[in-house]
């Protein structure tokens, strides 16, 4: 075994051997002569300068006042909802504003006539200036006459409502200005039942003004009841 051993390390020496002094053989050294490059200044200026070959090249833009202010107010909004106390805040602030919003809508659809904002037909199309009427300068029975001959009863009804509203005027029982919508007559009416017919009286007016349907003869005649009632119980 011994004997086997020592063979088998000879061999594998020798093989070694063999191989490093083939390698040894084989190397061939190159003696031609080395010309060094060098790469033109002018070349590299020219091709740094052309934009088509800037490719890391980024244009920053100085943000403007507007959008420094817009970056500001988001940071602090960040700042606020980043705490526990500042998001209770932000929320009650949401309610405050909601409700407020609610209310004011709510205030402005009270000033304006009931009926109006549902209307489809446009004032401007009724030959007859509302805006700057003045109920003390309104020949009111040459009037009516005038629109009832032209059969405009939706007119005529709107001028017995200011013909009551310039009665309830003179008695003092309400103070008439042209800003002022029905509601504000109403509320200044201190005669429980003279509020209630004139309310009644009101929803006639309002119902024929404003409605979308034609006010016809008859329709007229029924209306005009109520409305000189009205008058005769001033």
């Amino acid at each position: 075994m011994r004997v086997f051993l020592i063979i088998l390390i000879v061999f594998i020496s020798c093989n070694i051997f063999g191989q490093n002094k083939a390698q040894k053989d084989s190397l061939r050294y190159d003696s031609a002569a080395i010309s060094q490059l060098h790469f033109s200044d002018s070349a590299f200026n020219a091709y740094s300068n052309n934009k088509d070959f800037q490719y890391e090249t980024k244009i920053v833009e100085t943000p403007s006042l507007w959008d420094r202010f817009w970056a500001w107010l988001w940071k602090l909004y960040a700042d606020i909802m980043s705490s526990t106390a500042g998001r209770i805040t932000m929320k009650l602030l949401y309610w405050v504003v909601g409700i407020g919003a609610v209310i004011f809508f709510i205030y402005k659809v009270t000033r304006m006539n009931r009926l109006a904002m549902f209307s489809k037909d446009s004032m401007s199309t009724i030959p007859y200036n509302i805006d700057s009427e003045d109920i003390h300068a309104i020949p009111f029975d040459e009037a009516i006459n005038e629109a009832l001959q032209n059969g405009n009863y939706r007119l005529a009804i709107r001028l017995l409502y200011l013909q009551n509203l310039k009665l309830l005027a003179d008695k003092e029982l309400i103070l008439w200005q042209p800003n002022k919508t029905n509601t504000d007559y109403l509320r200044e009416i201190t005669n429980d039942s003279t509020k209630q017919v004139f309310k009644n009286v009101t929803n006639i007016f309002e119902y024929a003004w404003y409605g979308s349907h034609t006010v016809s003869n008859h329709d007229y005649s029924i209306m005009k009841d109520e409305l000189t009632n009205f008058q005769n119980r001033l």
